[in-house]
């Protein structure tokens, strides 16, 4: 092989990793939240320090940010706790899954099932946050869209929001989620 065709193999492979890496990078908004809820001590990093805001949110995580947004992680809630049948007492979100679960934040799956390192939809996230809110149930319609529209009409996600219910949600997109329902007034 000649030098230029060994060049042109190069760029071409350099070009293809520089996009590959660009569209799967967190966007501003998301870099935005994600550091102010790490300052907030609401989200943690990494050991190498990053937030890995591309990388999916497992429900056992949204159950964690969720609980300590609201001031309860660490804390003993009320209640009742839930025998999910996938959570062991020593898995490392435990607590704080039962917490969102005796404050109504979650319920896990009629199986009996939280699902702890399950990736989590556009839909349960918005629900979570509605919920958190206090909102939950003033609902109208079925089930995602119930959710959806209270969350587009408190200010969790925007109102020309158009995301699909069941999309999987990055650790970034769930900054926002969150940073956007801390700032919405007590109504």
């Amino acid at each position: 092989m000649n030098k230029k065709m060994i060049s042109l193999i190069l760029m071409c492979c350099l070009c293809i990793s520089m996009f590959s890496l660009a569209a799967s990078a967190a966007t501003e908004a998301e870099d935005y939240a994600g550091t102010q809820l790490s300052i907030l001590g609401i989200i943690k990093g990494y050991p190498d320090g990053t937030l890995k805001l591309d990388n999916n949110i497992t429900r056992a995580e949204v159950a964690t940010l969720t609980v300590r947004m609201l001031g309860y992680e660490n804390s003993v809630v009320a209640g009742t706790e839930k025998d999910f049948k996938d959570l062991a007492k020593t898995h490392w979100g435990y607590t704080n899954i039962q917490n969102a679960f005796k404050l109504g934040l979650m319920q896990g799956y009629p199986t009996g099932e939280f699902k702890p390192s399950s990736n989590i939809t556009y839909a349960e996230v918005v629900a979570i946050m509605v919920n958190s809110l206090g909102k939950g149930k003033e609902l109208t319609g079925t089930w995602p869209n119930n959710y959806l529209n209270k969350g587009k009409e408190l200010g969790v996600i925007p109102k020309s929001s158009s995301v699909a219910a069941n999309k999987i949600v990055t650790r970034g997109e769930m900054s926002v989620i969150i940073w956007d329902t801390l700032l919405i007034k007590k109504q």
